[in-house]
């Protein structure tokens, strides 16, 4: 899903309303939000998962060499959803 797509998902909604998190596709748990990183890179391993990386990291932090780190940061900034537990 893309942020266009999120705030049409969104518009007429009540905005007092809280922002839950939902665990997994099957519903298994359910957290609310705590914050959300919009300078973030995202990596997919797979089709349904993959590794995130902040733009504030350097190549170390990120267990990357410079190349590899420089690569990584050359792709688009997604935003990540953190739930509270």
């Amino acid at each position: 899903m893309k942020v266009k797509e999120l705030l049409e998902a969104l518009a007429g909604v009540d905005p007092e309303a809280q922002v839950i998190l939902q665990k997994d596709a099957e519903g298994n748990g359910y957290s609310p939000l705590r914050g959300a990183d919009s300078d973030a890179v995202y990596v997919p391993t797979c089709t349904w998962e993959g590794d995130v990386y902040s733009m504030e990291w350097s190549a170390d932090d990120a267990c990357k060499s410079e190349e590899e780190w420089g690569a990584i940061r050359a792709l688009p900034r997604c935003v990540v959803l953190d739930p509270v537990n």
